[in-house]
């Protein structure tokens, strides 16, 4: 990666008014681009300033938290207002854990590894409209620890009046059954994924539990998969637990929909429009709880959810 020259850093603050810890010298279009973090869960902000001080485009990336077990988030961003400005970089912040990140682009040639500054933000130019197969992150060695795939890098373009693009893949956790296989029972699972399910002490009278399913992050091929498992009633009526270490890479972030409930010392996101879903994490954990089909469904979602432990 280019050198990020103090002079360049000074210059884009002065410009967008607020602490820069990460820039890219200019490009073919003359601008200096700048990178930034900011929110609560931080989304990484792009910026390019003109050699007059004018700022150009401005461009904030989906929200997102790397950890061990996701160590990094990235989005592309592409500026097309031709003839004023074109360029093309990819922003991705990394894990404690990481020292650098390394794009596979869909082309012959390897990028070299970008190393990760402040923050953990990294910041690299790629040629347009070349796929962004994946993200590596890299340790002091070089070593891979963790691979951010293709679904879960956000691609978004911004042509002087809108934003476009497609957003990266997101946690799922409130989602049906997906994509992975079924194991014969938790201790298969447990063994299968690296940890320990937690269940409920409560779901409603009558209904029985199924056998676990084992879902991969297709996100995050190296994470740890989640367990899920659904518990059956008569007439349709269903449970479902989906449970992941946390924390998520993707967190939720509520919504028009969307309510914040507590759950012990946690905050969950309910969901009560069409089916009933319920989002929450500890320091450990993730958990995505859907209900259907049962007398006060919301109840029914609280009162599993409170009633799970390890």
């Amino acid at each position: 990666m280019d050198a990020d020259p103090p002079g360049d850093r000074a210059f884009a603050e002065a410009a967008l008014g607020h602490p820069v810890p990460l820039t890219l010298p200019a490009g073919p279009g003359g601008a200096v681009v700048a990178a930034s973090l900011a929110g609560d869960p931080p989304r990484a902000r792009v910026a390019w300033v003109g050699a007059d001080g004018a700022v150009l485009a401005r461009v904030a990336t989906p929200p997102g938290r790397p950890s061990r077990w996701r160590p990094v988030v990235a989005a592309t961003v592409a500026v097309e207002m031709a003839p004023e400005l074109e360029d093309r970089i990819m922003v991705a912040r990394a894990a404690p854990e990481a020292a650098a990140v390394q794009p596979v682009l869909a082309t012959d040639e390897p990028v070299a590894p970008v190393p990760t500054g402040e923050a953990g933000l990294a910041l690299v130019r790629i040629p347009p409209e070349v796929a962004v197969v994946a993200v590596d992150a890299l340790d002091a060695r070089g070593e891979p620890i963790g691979r951010l795939g293709r679904p879960g890098v956000s691609e978004l373009t911004f042509d002087g009046a809108s934003i476009g693009g497609r957003m990266g893949a997101t946690h799922g956790m409130g989602a049906g059954i997906g994509a992975g296989r079924w194991a014969p029972g938790l201790a298969d699972a447990a063994f299968e994924v690296g940890y320990d399910p937690w269940l409920p002490r409560w779901v409603p009278e009558g209904m029985e539990r199924g056998r676990p399913r084992v879902e991969p992050d297709i996100a995050y091929p190296a994470a740890p998969p989640a367990i899920v498992i659904a518990w059956t009633g008569a007439t349709g009526a269903r449970v479902l637990l989906r449970q992941a270490p946390a924390p998520l890479a993707s967190p939720d972030g509520g919504g028009f929909h969307a309510r914040e409930v507590p759950i012990g010392e946690a905050t969950g996101m309910l969901r009560t429009r069409g089916l009933v879903t319920l989002i929450w994490e500890t320091p450990d954990r993730a958990f995505g709880l859907q209900v259907r089909g049962v007398p006060d469904e919301e109840e029914v979602a609280l009162r599993v959810a409170r009633s799970i432990a390890p």
